[in-house]
Order: structure tokens, then sequence, then C-alpha cells
């Protein structure tokens, strides 16, 4: 099994998923909000690699 940060790769990428589901709600409240939708975009990518 492969690890980063001390979890699996299936814990990373949950890890991940509820990062951006806090990021989705704080867009909600705040969609022009230009960091949050960066960081959202960073996030997003680094599930697309897994």
């Amino acid at each position: 099994m492969e690890e980063e940060m001390g979890m699996t790769n299936k814990q990373f990428q949950g890890f991940i998923r509820l990062i951006l589901r806090i990021v989705n709600n704080a867009l909600e409240k705040n969609p022009d909000n230009k960091d949050i939708k960066e960081l959202q975009d960073i996030l997003n990518d680094m599930l697309e690699d897994k």
C-alpha cells in the first residue's frame, strides 16, 4: 500500500474530499472569494492526480 504523510492513498483522498466539502460550503456563502476558489482548484487537481 502506498502511503503519503503516514496515511494510505484512500485515506488521503477522503481527507481532501472532506476539505473540499468545507470549501464548497464557504463558496456558497461567499462565491466571490478568489482565495477560496483557488484552494478549491488546487484540491480538485490533487484528486485528479490520484
